[in-house]
This record gives C-alpha cells, structure tokens and sequence, in this order.
C-alpha cells in the first residue's frame, strides 16, 4: 500500500495488518509493512485491509453507526494514546544513554585513562538505537504551531540574511545559515496545502523529533556538505530550526521600521508587536524539544546563545529569563566537552573544530558581559578551561582545507593574527574572546575577597596584560589606532568603537575596586572615565535608516557610560563642594560640557515601551538633580554624597531593587548587548 497514514478503526485505535489481526498478535501499525511482519520475513502477506470486519449488509441488518468516543471521556488533557494521531511516534532515548563530556574526576576516568592496557567492548547504548515513546498532544500541537508559523513566514529569510549582510560578529557561521536557511525552506515549500496539510506536517514533525533523538556525529574526513547535510533535509533537527527562529527574531528587532519587507507583513507597530512575541514563543517551544533530547552538540550551543541574545533584547538584560538562558548555555558547553581543546578537536575535520572553538568563545564572551552588568559571578570559570582562541581565518579556508588551508596558516604572525585583515568577522571575534579572558581576570579582582596587599599585585598584573594584548594586536582592529575611511561601514565603525570600549572597561572595572579598597590610583581612573565617556558620545551620534541600533546604543550607554558619567559626575561634585587643594584636578568645563551631552542622551536614547526606556529616565533625572547641585552649590546633602562618603555606591547602586520604584520584570524590553 502507498497510504501513508494508518487508518483508525471505528473505536478510536489503530488498525492493524490482517497477519496480526488474525493472530490476534500486538501490531507496531507501520507502514507498508508492520514491524513483526518484517522480523517474521513475512513482508509478502503483510497488507491492510480497508475493510476488515465488514460484510454485505441487508437492508434489516442496517443499524446505526456507533457515536465516537469524544476526547473528556477516554483521555486526560496532558495526554493522548499514538492512536489519534497516528503515525506520530518521536523516539528519544533515556537521560543516561549519552552522559556527555565526563573529565578526568569522573567515575569513569580510570577506565578511559588505561584504554591502551586493558581490552574491553565499548559501550554502545548510545548508538543502539531510540526507544519509542508517545507523543502528547501539547508537544504535537506545538510542534505543528512552529511549522505553520515558519511556512507562512517568509520574512524570517529575508530578515536573516539582510542581517547577516551588514553584521560583523554574528556567531553561527554564514555557510551554516544558509544550508539551514535553503534546507528549511525546500522542505517547507514542498508540502501542498491541498493534499491534507496537516497530516504533511505532522509527518514532517515526526521526522525532526526522530532526527532530534539521535546524536550529532563528526569524522576527520567529514566536508561541509556532510556536515551540513547531517542537520539538514531529511535529517532537520530541532537545533537547526530553532537556530533559525532565535537569529530571526534578533533580525526582526534590529530591522528599521521603514524596512519594505517587513512593513508588507507587519504594516503597523501592533502586527510587528505579534510578530516578535510570535518568533519568541516559536524559540522557547523549540529549545524545550531540545531539552527533551539527550544530545548536546556544537550546533545546540549555537542554538541556545543566539535564544539568549534574544532574549536580553527583548526582557532585558537583568532578565532572569536571560540569566537562566546563559545558565542553560553554560551547561551544554561543559556537557559537550567545548570548553576543553581536547574534546573540540576529537575525531573532526577542521573547520568544525574551529567553529566549536568559535561556539565556546561566543558563550564565553556573553558570559562575562551578563556576569559584569548585574554584577555576578560567572558561569564559566577561565581556570578549567581551554583558552586558545579561534585562528584569524575565513570559512572559506578553513572548508577548503588541504593545502589552501595550511598556506592561510603559514601567513598568521606570531600572535595569531592575519596581518592583511581581510575577514574582520573572524577577526573580532578572536579579538572579543581575548578581551573577555581579561575580562574575567578583572571581575575576580572586583568580585572576589583578597587582601590589600594582593589587590595592587592583581592589579598591576591584569592592567599590564591588557595593554600588552592591545599593543599586540593589529592596527585595522583598534578602533584608537585606525585611520577610517570612506569605505567603511557604520558596521564595521560600531564594531570597532564596542569593542574598544570593552578593553577600556576592563581596566576601569580594575581601577574603579583599586580606589574604593586603597584609595589610591585615582587619576588613571578619571582618565580613563573620560575617554569611556566621550566616546559613548559619538556611539550615539551614530544613525543609519537601514538599522534599527537605538536598542544597542542605550544598552551601550547604560553598560559603558553610565558608570565612567557616574565616577566624574560625583568627582566634580565633591570637589565643587570641598575645599582644595585636590589630588587630581578635572577639567571642570570638558566634563560638565560632555555630562550635560550624556543627561541628554539619556532623555532620547531609549524610546517609551522599550525596556531600557524607565531605567535611562530613572538615571537622567539622578544625574540631572546632581548636574544642578554642581553648577548650583548648595549645601552638602548626605542623599547625595552618602553616611559612607561614597555617593556613586549608595545614590547610584543599580544592582540593588530597593532602588527602584517599579518591577523591572513588567517591562519587556527590546534592549541587549550586540554580539
């Protein structure tokens, strides 16, 4: 038989092939042929009878047809048997099949440790195949939710790759996008609205949660083409697809509101409103099949930042939504074996190893950027993990592989770095991971409890680290050293600029814990407050009607800015209200000057119903009241300068709830640190 999906019998289960029927043996309801059928070699007489049961009926023997069972009265609303969806089994394996990455304490480490002296059988369960389990209706439900919304959206393609057209450091590899991309579409398109739509998609359901089971494989001689075709077509996994919708949901809220394409779906701010909160439902039913697997891979890893950049975005980056994403993250890094060299480059072909070299360094980054804004410690621990960064080569290199590949390497420097500068995405990534490793070492500092006497050693050392690693690295990356040119992109200017600032906010979150535990190292403190603060200036003087970056500026000025404005705003303060002599002096007229810029930014930079907008209203009115107090003297108020002397950790502690009149969590917010 061709019929693709089992028939129901009259009372709700499955019908069974005639071999099994008459046997009255248990059917598995394949087709064409049945399970045991096959294992019996019996496939020639295995078939299914459209009609089992029935005979010719008489006129006196006709009879009422029997009321089908409704669904209250034979099911819970939790879950339903396979029987009313037919053909819907998903085969998923125990949570202890595939443990995962397993280091050198766990109980298995002696054993792998003397594989060369002893000969025993691996263990094979995690290849031994899936065990089947129903599927209930709410996954089912979602799952087909997910499919429509991707059919029908074909903006989400379009928003992804004009995203990718003008973006430096997005993660997850263009060659990988666009198989996905290409993939997804093919199989989405190929499904005929007129032909029982549903029951394609639900077959297509099955497909991606039978693929989803198995786990994601790799070999040394593996092209990109097999790669790519092992998550893709026949074998879509619910990685890919969520991959898919979180990139487009950051797409969607970088997209200009006077983008052609998107005002033809979403013509006004109520459809774009839905269409946001649409693709971010879509994500979070997907990363919930992910969960529900016991894989954990490479493409997970990507799958599971680019939700979380989403979700910073859309919550906030205070979110505890975005803070458990960056947790989940954290676990498949260390579950997948990426955080150690060893386990990145086992068994793969090169240019995957560098793209799990790249997934590790994107999570690290994204770590330490949420750690240092709410002022936590980070998931990641720099100590027990691999630190070499991502080789300075395009993807184009690395799939070419052979002999293209080693002459690419054989013309890095000594540091690393291609010297000609002819991929800046791969570069400022590379560059992104070296700065977060520091990054990490100052939070440390700013974080953890040492003694005085130790505090200026880790100082000196951090700080003389950082400037030896920017010296090191090559001109066209340092946004202090470049000289631009027409030909440059605001893109590639902002890319620049952010990361330039991540540098000069490493050595002011070390100078900052330096002066408030010794009260020494002040001036190198203000100069660098200074420069922060200017430079935050021209970040938003920045405007491009092809982008929306007004979510990226006010995260810019609430991360970066607010803190180097805070320390000179409170500087000028006292010493407007103190007597002289004072150990550095300001420059009184520059700082008022670019203070009173930055208040006013803080006014525009975040537009009402974003979730940054309260927040930069909160701060532009504390900043404005001590403005006054500075070009107004008025008597020393302890509000301002507080019972500890120290305004700028009692006035201004952003870390602290009691400090704010609302919930931060009623507002979403389209606001997130670009990546």
């Amino acid at each position: 038989m061709t019929e693709s999906i089992p028939a129901v019998r009259r009372n709700g289960l499955l019908q069974s092939c005639e071999p099994c029927r008459k046997s009255k043996l248990k059917c598995d309801h394949a087709r064409p042929v049945c399970g045991r059928c096959t294992a019996k070699n019996r496939t020639q007489g295995c078939f299914y009878h459209p009609a089992p049961m029935t005979k010719q009926a008489t006129a006196s023997q006709t009879r009422p047809v029997k009321r089908p069972r409704t669904e209250s009265s034979n099911s819970s609303p939790s879950s339903v048997s396979a029987a009313e969806f037919p053909g819907l089994r998903v085969t998923s394996q125990p949570p202890s099949v595939t443990p995962g990455y397993l280091g050198s304490t766990s109980f298995s480490a002696v054993f792998s440790e003397h594989r060369t002296d002893i000969s025993f059988e691996e263990d094979n369960a995690a290849n031994s195949g899936a065990l089947a389990k129903p599927l209930d209706r709410f996954r089912l439900q979602s799952a087909l939710e997910v499919l429509k919304f991707l059919h029908q959206s074909t903006i989400c393609d379009s928003l992804i790759r004009q995203f990718y057209a003008g973006h430096l450091m997005a993660a997850v590899s263009n060659i990988i996008m666009e198989a996905i991309l290409q993939s997804l579409r093919r199989v989405l398109d190929s499904l005929d609205p007129g032909l029982n739509f549903e029951s394609q998609l639900q077959n297509l359901a099955y497909q991606i949660f039978r693929s989803s089971a198995h786990p994601l494989t790799a070999h040394s001689s593996m092209t990109v083409e097999e790669y790519c075709a092992s998550f893709t077509g026949e074998n879509l996994r619910w990685e890919a697809v969520g991959i898919i919708l979180a990139t487009s949901g950051i797409a969607l809220l970088s997209s200009s509101e006077s983008d052609p394409g998107l005002i033809r779906v979403a013509p006004d701010a109520q459809a774009r409103d839905l269409l946001q909160a649409q693709v971010i439902e879509a994500s979070s039913i997907c990363l919930g099949f992910c969960d529900t697997s016991t894989s954990v891979n490479e493409l997970l890893g990507f799958y599971q930042y680019n939700d979380m950049l989403l979700r910073t975005q859309y919550y906030g980056d205070t979110s505890y939504l975005a803070w458990r994403r960056l947790g989940g993250l954290t676990a498949t890094i260390y579950a997948a074996g990426l955080h150690q060299e060893s386990t990145r480059a086992q068994d793969c072909p090169p240019f995957l190893h560098q793209w799990r070299m790249v997934c590790f360094a994107s999570a690290f980054y994204a770590d330490k950027c949420l750690s240092t804004f709410v002022g936590r410690p980070p998931f990641i621990n720099y100590r027990y993990c691999s630190l070499s960064p991502p080789l300075d080569l395009s993807d184009e290199d690395l799939i070419a592989g052979g002999e293209r590949l080693n002459q690419a390497i054989s013309k890095l420097d000594a540091a690393g770095w291609n010297p000609q500068g002819n991929d800046l995405r791969v570069s400022m990534k590379r560059l992104r991971f070296l700065l977060a490793v520091l990054r990490e070492q100052a939070l440390e500092i700013a974080l953890g409890t040492f003694d005085e006497t130790d505090i200026l050693q880790k100082y000196n050392k951090v700080i003389e680290t950082a400037r030896d690693m920017w010296d090191a690295c090559p001109t066209h990356l340092r946004y202090d050293k470049y000289v631009s040119t027409e030909d440059d992109s605001m893109s590639i200017t902002f890319a620049r600029r952010h990361i330039y600032l991540d540098y000069l906010y490493t050595l002011f979150l070390v100078q900052r814990m330096v002066v408030k535990r010794t009260n020494t190292g002040h001036e190198a403190l203000f100069s660098t407050s200074r420069e922060v603060l200017s430079i935050i200036l021209e970040v938003t003087n920045d405007r491009d009607p092809r982008v929306d970056i007004s979510r990226h500026q006010s995260w810019v000025v609430l991360y970066y800015g607010l803190p180097s404005a805070s320390i000179l705003a409170f500087e000028l303060l006292r010493q407007t209200q103190e007597p002289g002599p004072h150990p550095v002096m300001l420059p009184r007229a520059e700082v008022i000057r670019n203070l009173s810029i930055f208040v006013s930014c803080l006014s525009w930079v975040a537009r009402p119903g974003q979730g940054n907008y309260r927040t930069c209203k909160a701060v532009e009115k504390k900043l404005s009241d001590i403005l006054d107090q500075i070009l107004d003297p008025q008597p020393i108020q302890r509000d301002y300068l507080g019972g500890d002397n120290d305004g700028l950790y009692s006035l201004l502690n952003w870390y602290s709830p009691d400090n704010w009149e609302f919930d931060p969590f009623e507002f979403p917010s389209n606001d997130g640190f670009p990546y």
